[in-house]
């Protein structure tokens, strides 16, 4: 298991995806490791065993270094970093000299859920490459143009303009599961377990980590309504204050429990299917609270629902990247769901929701009287807008407050 230091837990919780190298106290001292942050998908198809690669390249002062994985081989993943720090540079020299180093993974809320051993097979002296070079901070979109075209020319197997080394990354040691458990509120456990055969309840318990931390008690994991002489699930994830309610429908993509890996084009093609469903269950989830339909935890306790304003509905999908056919998530789906339900349709993945969460925190604390749910909700509302004017539910929003004043980008 490895805990964040607070700085690299900074950046690990700052973006969706990114990878650093660092030195850290290990079985036998300090030693080079490997840290990467991905979405669960990702990281599923690496222990699944697909290629990796780790590349080292200079350009000009600055080393930038890049795991690639094999998701798709004709288009694999690419996660970069620019080395910031000495111990960076400490960590290279010292894998290149033993060829080896333990490998953390940490799904979207920055959580180490798996590590294991690997070994490299660099056979080209670093001294070349690292002599002279800086380090420090770096503005990393005016990189991205630069890693790209990096990348493009390694990916085509063109002529490499800059110096590097190149390694296959190769698992050495069994993959080790991290346990890592929520007790919510409610005295409910959500386990976060990257092995488990039920990934769809995997991507339920990510999102009640996650809400959870807005209003822990008035947030509901699979809420109730009768059906018979029983009850029935009307949603996964239930918020509910006196200025309205918020719906999560979670759905999430089989890796790990299909007998063959299946292809990123394959999972798009389910996702689509999946989000048309949950579009629907969304409905008629809030036609049941329109009607008055009493609404009770597991155990049977009443859950107290506003159904007076506004719905807001988010579908929870794994990755945005997986999203075919944007075109066709857009304004007429919002506006058909809208008056259908008198609601607002979301489309978000996990590394979004936490985004979403995080900006909720940070209006609340930035104010006297706003609650981080009552922000969540107007955080919402304003998102709504902003994928209305941009045509398509697909959009990525960040917050940024300059001034006192609050700024969204998409």
């Amino acid at each position: 298991m490895h805990i964040l230091a607070g700085r690299t837990r900074s950046e690990f919780l700052a973006v969706p995806q990114m990878f650093r190298l660092a030195n850290a106290e290990g079985e036998r001292g300090l030693e080079p490791t490997i840290l990467v942050k991905a979405n669960s998908v990702l990281l599923k198809y690496i222990l699944q065993g697909v290629p990796i690669k780790l590349i080292f390249a200079r350009i000009d002062d600055r080393i930038v270094y890049v795991l690639t994985v094999y998701d798709e081989p004709t288009n694999p993943t690419s996660l970069w970093s620019v080395f910031e720090y000495d111990e960076e540079l400490e960590a290279l020299c010292q894998m290149v000299q033993i060829q080896r180093a333990p490998v953390f993974l940490f799904n979207e809320l920055a959580i180490n859920v798996a590590w294991a051993y690997c070994s490299t097979d660099f056979n080209d002296d670093v001294t070349e490459l690292l002599r002279d070079v800086t380090v420090g901070g770096v503005d990393y979109e005016l990189w991205v143009e630069k890693v790209d075209d990096l990348l493009g020319e390694i990916h085509l197997n063109e002529r490499i303009q800059v110096p590097l080394i190149v390694s296959d990354i190769n698992i050495s040691s069994k993959w080790t599961p991290v346990s890592n458990s929520l007790i919510t509120s409610h005295a409910e456990v959500s386990p976060i377990d990257i092995f488990s055969s039920d990934e769809g309840r995997q991507q339920e318990h990510l999102a009640v980590w996650l809400t959870d931390s807005i209003d822990p008690l008035n947030v509901h994991a699979s809420p109730q309504i009768p059906k018979g002489k029983g009850t029935r699930e009307l949603t996964d994830v239930i918020l509910s204050h006196k200025y309205g309610a918020t719906l999560i429908e979670s759905k999430s993509l089989t890796v790990i429990g299909r007998d063959k890996l299946p292809s990123r084009n394959k999972l798009a093609a389910d996702l689509s299917s999946h989000i048309e469903k949950a579009v629907k269950q969304l409905r008629g989830g809030i036609r049941h609270l329109k009607r008055g339909t009493p609404v009770t935890t597991k155990s049977r306790a009443v859950i107290d629902v506003e159904r007076e304003q506004p719905f807001h509905a988010i579908v929870l999908i794994p990755d945005f990247g997986l999203v075919q056919d944007r075109d066709s998530l857009g304004v007429l789906m919002m506006r058909d769901f809208a008056a259908a339900t008198g609601g607002f349709l979301h489309i978000v993945d996990v590394s979004e929701l936490l985004r979403i969460v995080q900006a909720s925190e940070m209006i609340s604390e930035r104010g006297t009287t706003i609650t981080p749910l009552m922000a969540f909700d107007s955080y919402l509302t304003e998102r709504f807008q902003q994928a209305m004017e941009a045509g398509t539910l697909c959009i990525e929003v960040l917050i940024r407050f300059s001034d006192g004043a609050v700024e969204d980008y998409q």
